[in-house]
């Protein structure tokens, strides 16, 4: 009997956790692909917590190349937060033109976005990476919480 109701209060729990969770705010808006201050360095039209600015690039293969096939995009990133905003590039995926999310792949350059953490304006560039051809369409980042922070297209 004490097990049972100590599992029943363990599920209550962590139901209560998961609807917690669960800020029903909208999903993330897609940013132009120069919204992040791309072209000229501009401050983007529509004022956003985290601008991306995205431009498709060729694979420059790093020293852990295995002659697998990559899609690439040079990403700057900039925070236009109140605090600091981490940048890590597992924080990333991207988006092909038929919908498919493609996770990064870290050992694909060198040139890849650095892992950092941003202050207030500040911003980094790098490079990500995923395995396959494809178009990339859509990059994406989260945080540390795989939240979902901003998602910009790919010029």
């Amino acid at each position: 009997m004490i097990r049972t109701l100590a599992l029943t209060a363990l599920l209550a729990a962590g139901t209560t956790v998961l609807a917690a969770c669960d800020t029903g705010t909208e999903p993330t808006a897609v940013q132009s692909a120069d919204h992040g201050g791309g072209k000229g360095g501009g401050a983007p039209a529509k004022k956003v917590t985290v601008a991306i600015a995205a431009k498709r690039v060729a694979y420059d293969a790093g020293p852990l190349d295995d002659g697998t096939p990559h899609s690439c995009v040079k990403i700057t990133v900039v925070n236009h937060r109140k605090k600091n905003l981490a940048v890590n590039p597992l924080y990333f995926s991207l988006v092909d033109s038929k919908g498919e999310k493609h996770e990064v792949d870290v050992t694909a350059t060198e040139d890849q976005i650095p892992t950092t953490t941003l202050a207030p304006g500040e911003k980094a560039k790098g490079t990500v990476c995923a395995e396959k051809k494809f178009v990339p369409h859509i990059v994406a980042m989260t945080d540390e919480l795989l939240q979902e922070q901003a998602r910009a297209e790919v010029g």
